[in-house]
């Protein structure tokens, strides 16, 4: 609710503003998406409906000053994994424990909705204004920043996401203060001074970014508060025969690491446009025994239950996710794709993420087809597999097994590989307007 309040309370202080720019001219854009998920070898409720609006207001307030926002309203009916956990555990040998210790689950407000507040459907994920002076550019408000040029994962990007596996989500939207300034023919400067949800830490980065000889090369500073405090970092991009990078970037604070990630590109004069890429990821926090793995990475945010006078460890790892951790919990990786247009209005792609540590791997297919201008139609796929004996992105029976000790003395289990389905298959239309 704390969210939606601060968001409301912006559109507010600016809704005379968009008012005022209406009579100067004004253009709106967006889309209407429905997303149908299915999830062979779970168990529970295999199949997950969304419903999602995204419209993007864009006002011109002044010759040298625009005003953007995107809301986005989206609701969601079927699996829902706190739910899938929840039943895992009550049909297990810890069931009655739960019942001992008078474990109650949390609830919703709005039970068939699944919602406790208007955050939980609505928010404000855009909502910045565009400053021209010149040779200045500022942009001031919730916004997207993405740095780097490696596919997927990006050592040097100041606020990370991997999106690898969901192609239809759009990165999130963070509170900061951006300022570009070029200089020279091909070069440029740009400051970021940002601020976490709760608005209560400071993060800061900045960018110089020089040409030379047809190549970019820019150097990266980053402080992210309390949270593995920052990074250094060198972005390198260039065209040899091959399109080429080279990201790298050492990340100080409690944990000091390093992160790396390097790949080459090509395309390919293949019917309407082909094009293809491979790259090495490394996370230097990883692991190289699936031992050390993170199985909440695994599961994703479950909601716990509060229990009477007793703390039970239901979860492994953390309760409270760093958000600068890495996305993976191995160290090697290797990252490729391709894309292929058969037809203006048909595409289709692959990526795959391997595992170098395990064996385990993960390939997403996608085919896209433009039925008309303002009308696409998408189907997906999550396959994870398994070289060996399971691991990360593929974990086995026996990793997903939860223990916890009763008060007798016993240990008691239950059994979470339910909560992992085989495939994931994801169809999607997106009508834009």
């Amino acid at each position: 609710m704390r969210r939606w309040a601060r968001c409301a309370a912006m559109l507010a202080a600016l809704w005379p503003a968009i008012l005022h720019a209406q009579a100067g001219g004004e253009s709106s854009q967006g889309f209407a998406e429905l997303r149908v998920s299915l999830f062979p070898g779970a168990s529970g409720q295999a199949w997950q409906v969304v419903e999602r609006v995204r419209p993007t207001l864009t006002a011109e307030l002044s010759e040298r000053v625009k005003l953007v926002a995107t809301v986005e309203a989206g609701l969601r009916q079927g699996r829902d994994l706190s739910r899938e956990f929840q039943r895992a555990l009550e049909k297990s040998e810890l069931g009655p424990l739960l019942e001992a210790f008078e474990c109650s689950w949390p609830k919703h407000e709005n039970s068939l909705l699944r919602i406790d507040g208007a955050a939980d459907y609505l928010y404000v994920d855009r909502l910045y204004v565009d400053v021209y002076a010149g040779a200045l550019d500022v942009r001031v408000g919730r916004q997207a920043l993405n740095w780097g040029s490696a596919q997927f994962f990006n050592p040097t990007d100041p606020f990370p996401e991997v999106l690898l596996a969901e192609p239809w989500r759009a990165r999130r939207g963070v509170n900061a203060a951006r300022a570009t300034v070029p200089f020279g023919e091909n070069h440029d400067f740009a400051a970021v001074v940002a601020t976490s949800d709760a608005l209560n830490e400071l993060r800061a980065a900045a960018k110089l970014r020089l040409n030379w000889a047809g190549t970019d090369f820019a150097l990266v500073s980053v402080y992210r508060g309390a949270h593995r405090n920052g990074l250094i970092g060198l972005n390198i991009r260039g065209t040899l025969e091959v399109g080429y990078w080279l990201e790298a970037a050492y990340l100080v604070g409690d944990a000091p690491h390093e992160e790396l990630a390097v790949g080459i590109d090509y395309s390919f004069p293949i019917l309407e446009r082909a094009t293809a890429f491979i790259q090495y990821y490394r996370n230097g926090a990883g692991s190289t025994d699936p031992s050390g793995y993170q199985r909440s990475a695994t599961l994703g945010a479950i909601a716990l239950p509060s229990c009477t006078g007793q703390t039970l460890p239901l979860a492994p790892g953390s309760s409270t996710r760093d958000p600068f951790a890495p996305f993976v919990s191995g160290r090697d990786y290797l990252i490729a794709g391709s894309s292929l247009m058969f037809l203006p209005e048909l595409s289709a792609s692959l990526a795959w993420l391997q595992n170098l540590n395990d064996g385990t791997g993960l390939l997403v297919p996608t085919v896209t087809y433009n039925v008309v201008d303002w009308l696409d139609l998408a189907l997906s796929a999550q396959v994870p597999y398994a070289v060996n004996h399971g691991g990360e992105l593929k974990p086995s029976r026996r990793s997903l097994r939860l223990t916890v000790p009763a008060p007798s003395g016993d240990t008691l289990t239950a059994d979470l590989s339910g909560l992992v389905p085989d495939t994931t298959l994801t169809v999607w239309s997106r009508a834009s307007f």
